[in-house]
């Protein structure tokens, strides 16, 4: 099954058990129970394709589905909520003194604290009140760039517990949250609900995936490409279109393989496009680490950085939260090689020379292998 968002018609692969544990959630709530469901999972990993594809289930069970996706484009008090639950074309009456509130609120060059606390106590209302009639599912996805005032309302309802006769699904991205974020993950997290964490595909379903996207088998340089995506399905999708589109695919003898290297150019771009929501504080330092390797150790890229420790790590968490790199043990990992080189190639190349310069003189200070720090010395030529 494909996503039918812009920008993410990958086939769903490699996702059975995680659709199994929605399925069954649904079916709870079909039931006649209440579930929320916390689902975080690092950008282009398959949440919004997951989801999507319960609305075959949905209708089968015969639940309601109200879908909406937050925006930081979008601040607007109670735009997320509004979006998922005002948009059907018969509205009760509790809806339609809602909307004309909104209306009025919207109108306003600053709008008072008392009505904006009046609008949210009837979004709580029609919260509790639309499963009354028929069970019902609310996926709000990327709720990490929800308005606050829609978080606010989902914060005052965990205290009272699950939705009657709901699955609501909020996706996100991990950790760090923003303050009003975590109250509400938290508050969510003492009611009971399920987090479900969307990993990377495996190996083998990183290649099947690619395989559904080109029509058939792929050749070992695909392959090896495919290798560095870390099993991040949009990243798969990358280099597939990206090769079509610059001709680089080719099919030879019914196997679909990528010739020369000139379409790697563009591919480098379009994922640092990619990486932009990060920031660019994030992404310096993630371009200096990327001179250390495919792994470094804090301390050595603080010195690269020449910043202290803490204040490159108060950096580089946001990195880690976003899954572009990873703890393993006393070091970090990036944990797509795909992202790690289109950052390294991105720097100018004067300055990639002289991080190595720079990596050489901290990597010796650091006690590190004489072979190690040769290999910079020689970049840095």
């Amino acid at each position: 099954m494909s996503s039918s968002g812009p920008g993410r018609t990958w086939p769903l692969v490699g996702r059975a058990a995680e659709l199994d544990d929605l399925d069954e959630l649904l079916a709870t709530t079909a039931g006649g129970q209440g579930v929320t469901v916390l689902l975080e999972g690092e950008a282009g990993v398959g949440k919004s394709s997951l989801v999507d594809a319960l609305r075959g289930s949905a209708r089968l069970l015969d639940v309601q589905l109200s879908t909406a996706r937050a925006s930081s484009m979008r601040p607007w008090p109670f735009a997320l909520l509004s979006d998922a639950l005002m948009q059907t074309s018969s509205r009760t009456a509790l809806e339609l003194e809602l909307a004309a509130l909104l209306d009025t609120l919207y109108a306003l060059p600053v709008v008072p604290a008392d009505e904006i606390a009046r609008a949210g106590a009837m979004f709580a209302d029609l919260l509790r009140s639309r499963g009354a009639t028929r069970p019902w599912a609310l996926v709000l996805e990327d709720v990490h760039e929800s308005d606050t005032a829609s978080l606010e309302v989902l914060h005052g309802l965990a205290h009272e517990g699950a939705l009657h006769h709901a699955l609501v699904i909020l996706t996100m991205r991990p950790v760090p949250y923003r303050p009003e974020l975590a109250a509400v993950v938290a508050a969510w997290t003492r009611a009971g609900a399920r987090h479900l964490e969307l990993r990377p595909l495996s190996g083998r379903a990183t290649v099947e995936l690619a395989e559904h996207l080109v029509g058939g088998d792929i050749g070992p340089s695909l392959r090896g490409t495919l290798a560095t995506t870390g099993g991040n399905p949009r990243f798969v999708a990358d280099v597939v279109r990206t090769a079509r589109s610059t001709g680089a695919l080719v099919t030879v003898d019914g196997v679909h393989d990528t010739t020369g290297s000139e379409w790697l150019l563009p591919l480098d771009e379009l994922v640092r496009r990619r990486l932009e929501y990060l920031g660019n504080d994030v992404l310096l330092l993630l371009g200096q680490a990327s001179v250390l390797g495919t792994s470094f150790v804090m301390s050595d890229l603080a010195l690269l950085a020449r910043e202290p420790v803490a204040d490159c790590w108060r950096t580089l968490r946001h990195g880690l939260a976003a899954g572009v790199v990873r703890a393993r043990g006393d070091r970090l990992v990036f944990g797509h090689d795909l992202v790690r080189a289109a950052l390294y190639n991105g720097l100018d190349p004067d300055e990639r020379r002289a991080l190595h310069a720079q990596a050489a003189v901290a990597l010796r200070q650091a006690g590190a292998p004489a072979q190690i720090v040769s290999s910079h010395l020689e970049r840095a030529r």
